[in-house]
């Protein structure tokens, strides 16, 4: 929802040349694949997929993605050259409809990211960069309802699913949609590593050691809380990517 709203404002703003895009997957190199919850990509770009870094990656908090979205996705997408990076925060347990909503704007400045804007409910910015822009988040988002817990995706629950049925049972609707890998709010592939967003625990990690024979399989936060779950190489000595390290 927070994304739909940013569409129709940044499909004006937008000089020609560029499209607003939403379920587009950059491809910052053959073992890198990163879904923005919106880009601004070129106006030839089509299909699925963008190869190559957008002008502009949005990305919408949640609580799986927090962290990420606040540190290793940034150090993915400077890496990558991405010229401008997004992020907008609904915040936790907001009473009132988008109240919480913060829009965090970062420029590419060198190797890194210099946050230039950050705008909140009863405020404003207007941007001259990557092109002529207000933004209002008490307008652009006024019609969202009232938060109701914590925000988090739309395929997740504020518990862990149950455990997998056996072999010779079908699933029903609770073990699919809340099981990894099939409960993932989103996926990515950062640096030839699978990186599944949502909310795992040790049964996870388990299925999915099956799933990958002889990688490792880290969880990236307590089990049973939102984040993520990253499968890697097992070569030894293999350094991390600078993305993952400290995660």
């Amino acid at each position: 929802m927070l994304a739909a709203d940013l569409v129709v404002p940044l499909m004006v703003a937008e000089p020609g040349g560029l499209r607003t895009a939403m379920g587009t997957a950059a491809r910052l190199g053959d073992g890198t694949l990163v879904p923005s919850d919106l880009m601004i990509v070129p106006d030839g770009a089509g299909g699925a997929y963008l190869d190559g870094a957008p002008l502009l990656a949005v990305e919408v908090v949640s609580e799986a993605s927090r962290v990420r979205d606040f540190g290793a996705k940034m150090v993915l997408y400077a890496g990558a050259g991405v010229p401008w990076y997004w992020v907008v925060d609904p915040g936790r347990g907001c009473a009132g409809p988008g109240e919480g909503v913060r829009v965090h704007v970062f420029r590419l400045d060198g190797h890194g990211y210099t946050r230039v804007a950050s705008v909140g409910w009863g405020e404003a910015v207007r941007l001259t960069e990557p092109f002529e822009i207000e933004i209002r988040p008490d307008a652009l988002f006024r019609g969202l309802p009232a938060w109701r817990g914590p925000v988090e995706g739309a395929h997740m629950s504020s518990a862990n699913g149950p455990d997998l049925p056996a072999a010779d049972e079908a699933f029903d609707v609770a073990a699919f949609f809340r099981r990894w890998p099939t409960g993932a709010e989103k996926i990515e592939l950062h640096d030839g590593s699978p990186v599944f967003y949502g909310r795992w625990d040790e049964r996870d990690v388990a299925t999915a050691q099956r799933a990958y024979p002889g990688r490792v399989i880290r969880l990236d936060q307590p089990p049973g809380e939102p984040g993520t779950l990253t499968v890697l190489p097992a070569a030894p000595g293999r350094a991390l990517p600078p993305f993952l390290q400290g995660t």
